[in-house]
């Protein structure tokens, strides 16, 4: 899920239902893997984590905190 970089979009609204339906699950899957990311951190990575809006956006704060940055 990390790795499908989900992009919330301003204006959905003239979506059709389908379109806004698969948005939804998009959303949950994104919502879903956030709150495992928040599970699996200690208290110092959950105050680095917390302002992140998508779990993309966690995994890469994770990463480099742990990793390293390599360009």
């Amino acid at each position: 899920m990390v790795e499908n970089v989900h992009i919330e979009l301003e204006n959905t609204m003239n979506w059709s239902t389908p379109h806004m339906n698969a948005l939804k699950v998009v959303r949950m899957k994104d919502k879903e893997t956030l709150y495992i990311l928040y599970q699996v951190v200690d208290k110092s990575g959950f105050e680095k984590i917390t302002s992140a809006k998508s779990s993309k956006e966690v995994w890469d704060i994770l990463e480099k905190e742990y990793k390293g940055v390599t360009e």
